[in-house]
């Protein structure tokens, strides 16, 4: 029934499309409709967009906010932001954002919001699971994309358009982040999501932005404004808003094969190093003069294009880069590039002192409001406990992650608990597969009757129709709504074959390496395997994601996928990782050493693995050794009694903002290692700012921002110098100590 129900209302939208005149309401419901991806589609009924749509008209009326149709279409209108589960944020809330905003201005209306959002939830890091606006109030945190996603919502919910905007990876560090732009006064203007500032177009991230290499944002629906397209699917485009940020240039790549003819069609990928590997940001063909372009910052990306049997790949380091398909699928070589970010040129804020202090003591008293309220999911947690006082219980709720137990329902936890039998398996009973929304599944999908991997797969491929093109996104739906639904992409079908195997009593996962599921559905049982090995002569010990990661190549396409090991969080040193099974294939193993500058020496090898033989191949790191030296001067003499002769580290962190709680993290991490230098560690509080300014002024920067990370010694020499938002802090001083 519920099938017949979407596809019967998937219906009324399209035969609404087509006949007479339509209300307001109907002609917004057919935009949403027209775009809205499967996992939507399939987990929310019309009633559910029919009444947020009618709540968005009724503000907009309200507020009186004189929108214009295209940005109200598709930044006012829809409810995702970006990979979030939908919830009910806007009809619970809109009300109450409307009624603090009411006479103010859209610009006063975006900061007052953001101060809002602020006493909902603060900054802390957690798992790539992407939190709703109303998961995220109820813990009372979230990371950067969690946050940006509560801030869009509620400027969104109040009729003021909104968007996430992502720097996918930063070129200077390892990982990425999110913020807000919110539309005032006829254009967009930026604000750090939960994090409110005295004016629009100021943020701690102004110094970090200006390093950037790409900021996308993906918007709603087919949209045409003025920014640089890097794609449109059934359901999005996503949009480079680079130039609004910084100067920009235009980089065009031209494929040539080897005798230096243009190449049509070929597939050029424009990738960021970051966390170990070529992180792909922006795709096209080329045209017929063997070219392609993206708008990007004044630093290096690295351009990878393939077509036929034949691949190259090459540095883009100015306006035109000349890339070579120089190897074939199946060549074993090895290959360095040094890339090099652009450099730091923090956007300027125009805020006075006396409004950065007032801001300041607002934050303080939003600090206050937002620890008073009741958080978190522990009378959930307790109350299923209390009724179920035994191991299972306990092993099924230590089965979750951290913020899984922040946000799970009860429900989830007694349908997962009902279908234990015996004892606890994580592999049979967590009700956890990727990071999907949590629903009940176990007691609907038992109930098919299904208690063997072939009558699964015989009936996952009738009864679940495979779509790969109405989830551009790659959004997770739950194993129900697969069910429901009866259509998913190849992901979350997988999901739901593995949540099928546990609900009928079986082991099952899906595969660590690739991420899918060990059964391919079309092909029977998985390719043939080979063994992996490295070797690797260092002291040290490289860890996957970190400093190196495994990317299998696919010659029909010429795409490249990067291989799971573990989870991301983990530390997966090289000799705990290899040597590693893989499907036979082509692979590269790419490797970096970040610098203190953010620079990058990375190396990648390129090679086969046969099915059932084995292959070793080389993870080089390459040395810095070169790049150590005197950055600027300090006075030492005021903490010569505390250091005495020699080389200390001097850290200055601020309280709760995101780049402190990063640099603490990192200092944190590193302790056995500044435990082995065994030299001192002043973590101060430069409660004047006194510190900041002399070593920001010794060693040339303008900024005076916290957290500033130093190296100095006693005869005043500043040797390494960190500001700001950096999460290679820990890698970086991991190669800057043993040199001295």
């Amino acid at each position: 029934m519920r099938k017949l129900f979407l596809l019967l209302m998937a219906a009324l939208a399209l035969f609404s499309c087509s006949s007479g005149p339509k209300s307001e309401a109907e002609a917004c419901l057919d935009f949403l409709y027209a775009n809205m991806p499967q996992p939507d589609l399939a987990a929310h009924p019309y009633a559910y967009w029919q009444a947020h749509v009618e709540k968005t008209l009724e503000v907009r009326d309200r507020m009186g906010w004189n929108i214009p149709e295209r940005e109200f279409r598709h930044f006012v209108l829809p409810l995702r932001v970006n990979n979030e589960p939908l919830d009910d944020f806007r009809t619970r809330y809109a009300d109450t954002l409307c009624a603090r905003v009411a006479g103010m201005t859209l610009a006063e209306a975006a900061l007052e919001i953001n101060h809002w959002c602020h006493e909902m939830a603060t900054y802390q890091p957690s798992d790539g699971r992407t939190s709703s606006p109303l998961q995220t109030i109820q813990r009372g945190v979230g990371r950067c994309g969690e946050e940006s996603v509560l801030a869009v919502a509620a400027l969104r919910a109040a009729g003021i358009p909104a968007r996430q905007v992502y720097t996918p990876r930063w070129a200077h560090t390892d990982d990425n982040h999110a913020w807000v732009e919110a539309w005032a006064d006829g254009q967009w203007h930026f604000i750090g999501a939960c994090e409110p500032e005295p004016r629009l177009d100021m943020a701690w991230f102004t110094g970090p932005v200006s390093r950037a290499l790409i900021l996308h944002t993906k918007v709603f629906g087919d949209y045409h404004g003025d920014e640089d397209v890097i794609q449109r699917t059934p359901c999005y485009t996503e949009i480079n808003v680079i130039r609004g940020y910084v100067p920009a240039r235009r980089s065009v790549v031209t494929v040539v094969d080897p005798a230096g003819k243009p190449v049509r069609d070929a597939r050029v990928e424009f990738k960021i190093y970051n966390y170990g590997e070529y992180y792909t940001v922006a795709s096209y063909q080329t045209d017929r003069q063997g070219r392609a372009a993206l708008d990007m910052g004044c630093g290096d990306m690295v351009a990878w294009a393939a077509k036929g049997d034949r691949f190259g790949l090459t540095v883009i380091d100015g306006e035109a880069v000349t890339l070579t398909l120089d190897h074939r699928f199946g060549d074993r070589f090895g290959l360095d590039l040094d890339i090099v970010p652009p450099a730091e040129d923090p956007l300027p804020s125009g805020a006075t002192e006396a409004e950065i202090a007032r801001n300041a003591e607002r934050l303080r008293a939003e600090d206050a409001l937002r620890e008073a309220r009741p958080k978190g999911n522990a009378a959930v947690l307790d109350a299923f406990l209390a009724a179920h006082d035994d191991a299972n219980a306990r092993a099924l709720v230590a089965s979750l992650s951290e913020k899984d137990r922040g946000d799970v329902t009860r429900d989830v936890l007694e349908d997962a608990y009902a279908h234990i039998d015996g004892t606890f398996d994580p592999l049979r009973d967590c009700p956890r597969v990727d990071t999907e929304p949590l629903k009940p599944y176990f007691a609907e999908l038992s109930a098919l009757g299904l208690r063997s991997r072939p009558e699964i797969v015989e009936w996952v491929e009738a009864n679940i129709v495979l779509d790969n093109e109405r989830n551009p996104q790659g959004l997770r739906m739950s194993p129900v709504d697969v069910l429901h639904g009866g259509r998913a992409d190849r992901k979350n079908r997988d999901i739901f074959y593995v949540a099928l195997c546990r609900a009928g009593g079986l082991e099952e996962e899906l595969n660590p390496l690739t991420g899918y599921a060990s059964m391919d559905y079309e092909e029977g049982p998985a390719v043939a395997t080979g063994v992996l090995d490295v070797n690797y002569a260092g002291a040290d010990a490289p860890e996957y994601y970190y400093q190196f990661t495994l990317s299998q190549i696919f010659p029909s396409t010429g795409a490249t996928r990067l291989c799971t090991v573990g989870e991301d969080s983990d530390h997966n040193p090289w000799n705990t990782v290899f040597p590693l099974s893989v499907e036979e294939g082509y692979y590269m193993l790419t490797s970096g050493k970040r610098l203190a500058d953010g620079s990058v020496l990375s190396h990648v090898e390129f090679f086969t693995v046969e099915a059932g033989a084995g292959v070793a191949v080389p993870l080089v790191m390459r040395s810095a050794e070169s790049r150590i030296s005197v950055l600027g001067t300090m006075d030492a003499d005021r903490f010569l009694s505390r250091t005495g002769r020699g080389y200390y580290l001097l850290a200055v962190l601020g309280e709760r903002d995101e780049p402190s709680v990063h640099a603490r993290r990192q200092l944190e991490a590193l302790a056995p290692e500044l435990a082995a230098w065994g030299r001192p560690v002043l973590i101060e509080k430069d409660e004047d700012g006194s510190i900041v300014e002399m070593l920001c002024r010794g060693c040339q920067r303008e900024s005076r921002q916290k957290p500033v990370v130093a190296i100095c010694d006693s005869f005043g020499r500043i040797v390494y110098f960190s500001q700001g938002y950096n999460t290679s802090l820990a890698e970086e001083l991991k190669q800057v100590i043993p040199k001295l």
